[in-house]
């Protein structure tokens, strides 16, 4: 059997931090066919068991039930990569020993490397000294190895570990070439200094050289002038410990000066090389390591796997798709397991329990501050709580499923609307959550077009189409065209489970939990790097170098901006430009992965693009009847994957830079955001119990004791978990929901 190619699958892994000594069973979801809308049940799927010793797979087991902790520590997720063959027959096939033998190889020709960092410090201070890399070099034999992190300003002879990676020896029993990556245990990180918290930085852990680097002390305000900080810093703002407060910048006059911590995730590649007939065969694909999932029963409304699947299939579904009815169903169904964790009627900006609403993290509070006007609730405050919510979705999975009037396609939010703050277009769905232009979150095109094409299906067509027997696009098949790129990204790798795989992972991020996928948009455009959650060029080279500074009104015939609206001062029934201090015009730029879609059509092409006259610090409006008077130039699409592969390119993203938009350490994010971002990942209400008026109450995740008694975020509340109970012991105080409840350690 011939060897043309050669190829690593899945193309993306996601691995979760713990330090329990046993990675995560593999498991997988389930649903209950009588009760649609009911916790997906968590089931245990083939387990790969790796001896210590050897690093061979000695058996599968299905484990009866899927522990998360163990001993009270979490279990890391640990992803296996595939090597796949290109055979004389056209398809990926695994490869095996067999298939080396028969070229007269074996497992010591088959190389593995891995190449990984942490950017997040870098992200802020721009100083490439605090880019923390780890390469393995060409792995030797099949014991695991160290990935250890090198920075150019610790202390001498200091390190991080970013985790470990094993070259699985190959056997009869199973022959296939494989590596697994096991992430870091979750630690936090931190500087040199007398004054630091020895609790949190052990002296093993004091890494940083504050004589050498910026990092501890770092302020933003005086590393960076007014108009740097206003186009260079990431969005949500100064995402990393501060001190001395143990609250967000925003509720202390938007001062951050950091404590100089860091944490042990990562982003990069994995890299196989196979000499074979006098060629050198190459594959990579990319790792991710972050947080847990605390709610594994539960997937967010919008996800990675549907941002990839626009990207790879485009913004409308074809008419002949047979799985249009069952993907608009899973839709609708994952935005009502969002809302169940989400305490409804804290998000919807009420006051709650004598708390002023704009004292709680929500978007209706995100908005009054973004635009200086005052709070407003979404909803009727006396009409909202979670069980009402729920139930507008059960209606609308009804109506989806039973063929009536699609009733519910206008509330869907396109994504020009984004900045509709009027009241009507605040309740569209998804509602009360932020996307990553920092308004209101939607669908992805291609999940807006699927419930519309489902919908009216079903209502103008007499004898309806049963369900379809799959709810995804991820395969396990062992044998794969080369060609079809949606099969390689969605590959569900032997022993990995599902929330090591895109299908659980935060999509839309503001920024994210497990990678900012923002990232990979910024150098879509040959010459030109823009800044990941806005239109403005951070960078430009060469003949485009007079760029730099403008901003990106308009490519390939559709304009990248749209108007930010709101309700009149003087009349509720009319709606006016939202203008402030920091936007003139009223203007926002739309979400990349929805803004740029039909660019990627023209991957390789040249487009046609018009930037402001100018440099310009404020966001600017787009004028069709003005073109003449904007810069125009033709720049090169880049394409989005590797050559004839699903991974996503280096060109469009280094190793480090799609995690490097995340929280300095990651558990900063799970303090300061509240769910009104992911709460199918980072909870908010659990344990829930309907009333007998009506309402529902509940526990606040992070509250330290369960009361039923909601008690709404505040940072400096005792019954709450703080910041640095996290940096502590975040294992300890954080809880899996399971069914909604905690489970137990």
């Amino acid at each position: 059997m011939t060897i043309s190619e050669i190829r690593l699958l899945p193309t993306l892994a996601i691995a979760r931090v713990g330090s329990a000594a046993l990675p995560l069973d593999n498991y997988m979801l389930e649903e209950d066919p009588q009760h649609p809308l009911g916790y997906r049940r968590i089931t245990g799927a083939p387990t790969l068991i790796v001896d210590d010793a050897t690093g061979k797979i000695t058996e599968t087991k299905i484990p009866e039930t899927v522990q998360f902790k163990s001993e009270a520590r979490v279990r890391p997720v640990a992803p296996f990569f595939e090597a796949f063959a290109l055979t004389e027959y056209g398809r990926l096939e695994p490869l095996t020993l067999s298939m080396l033998q028969q070229h007269g190889l074996g497992a010591k020709d088959v190389q593995w490397r891995v190449k990984v960092q942490n950017r997040k410090v870098y992200r802020r201070t721009r100083e490439p000294g605090d880019i923390v890399r780890a390469d393995t070099d060409w792995l030797e034999g099949h014991a695991q190895q160290p990935l250890a992190g090198h920075c150019e300003n610790f202390v001498d002879g200091k390190t991080i570990p970013l985790g470990q990676v094993r070259y699985i020896c190959p056997n009869k029993n199973f022959p296939e070439i494989r590596l697994r990556f096991t992430p870091a245990q979750g630690l936090i990180y931190g500087p040199n200094v007398a004054e630091r918290d020895h609790l949190v930085i052990p002296d093993e852990r004091a890494v940083y050289d504050a004589g050498k680097g910026k990092w501890r002390g770092w302020d933003i305000d005086t590393a960076m002038n007014a108009d740097e900080k206003a186009v260079r810093e990431t969005a949500p703002p100064s995402l990393f410990a501060i001190t001395p407060h143990q609250a967000p910048p925003w509720l202390h006059g938007d001062k951050a000066v950091s404590r100089g911590y860091l944490d042990d995730t990562c982003d990069g590649f994995v890299h196989l090389k196979l000499a074979i007939s006098g060629r050198e065969l190459t594959a990579s694909a990319r790792i991710s390591a972050g947080p847990p999932d605390y709610a594994p029963d539960s997937i967010i409304v919008r996800t990675l796997a549907d941002d990839l699947e626009q990207i790879v299939d485009g913004p409308e579904v074809k008419d002949e798709d047979p799985t249009v009815q069952v993907r608009a169903e899973d839709i609708i169904r994952r935005a009502y397991e969002t809302v169940r964790l989400m305490n409804v009627a804290v998000m919807n900006g009420n006051t709650v329990k004598g708390r002023p609403p704009l004292s709680l993290d929500t978007m209706p509070a995100e908005e009054a501050f973004g635009t200086q006007r005052m709070l407003r609730p979404v909803m009727a405050p006396q009409n909202v709580d979670m069980l009402a919510v729920l139930a507008l979705h059960q209606q609308a999975f009804a109506a989806l499923r039973g063929g009536t009037a699609p009733w519910f396609l206008s509330l869907l939010r396109q994504p020009e609307e984004a900045g509709d703050l009027t009241d009507r277009g605040r309740r569209k769905m998804p509602a009360l959550m932020c996307g990553a232009d920092g308004y209101y979150l939607t669908l992805t095109r291609r999940q807006i077009d699927t419930i519309r094409r489902a919908a009216t299906a079903l209502h103008f067509q007499e004898e309806r189409r049963a369900p379809a027997a799959v709810t995804a696009s991820e395969t396990s098949a062992r044998r794969i065209e080369p060609c079809n790129l949606t099969a390689q990204l969605f590959y569900k790798a032997a022993g990995n489970p599902i929330n090591s795989r895109p299908a659980m992972a935060i999509g839309n991020p503001t920024p994210g939990l497990e990678l900012d996928f923002r990232a990979v948009w910024r150098r879509l455009f040959e010459g030109i790097e823009l800044s990941e959650h806005d239109n403005y060029v951070i960078d430009a080279v060469g003949r485009y170098a007079g760029l730099k500074g403008r901003r990106l009104l308009h490519a390939d015939g559709r304009k990248l901006v749209a108007e930010l609206r709101g309700p009149s001062p003087a009349s509720a029934d009319a709606d006016v430009l939202v203008k402030s201090e920091k936007n003139p015009d009223g203007v926002f730029c739309i979400e990349w992965s929805n803004n740029l879609t039909h660019v990627l059509r023209k991957q390789g092409e040249l487009v046609e693009c018009y930037f402001t006259c100018g440099p310009s610090v404020d966001p600017q409006p787009w004028d069709d009847e003005k073109r003449d008077l904007y810069h125009k130039e033709t720049l090169r699409v880049r394409s989005f994957f590797e050559l004839e592969t699903a991974v996503v390119s280096r060109d469009l993203a280094k190793p480090g830079e799609l995690t490097q938009g995340l929280c300095s350490p990651w558990q900063n994010d799970f303090r300061e955001c509240s769910c009104y971002y992911w709460s199918a990942s980072r909870p908010d209400y659990v344990n829930v119990e309907p009333t007998q008026d009506g309402t529902s109450r509940g526990d606040n995740w992070f509250q330290k004791v369960r009361t039923g008694d909601y008690v709404p975020d505040d940072y400096v509340d005792s019954r709450l978990i703080s910041y640095d109970d996290l940096f502590l012991e975040w294992e300890r105080a954080l809880k899996f929901q399971i069914g909604g409840r905690d489970e137990p350690d």
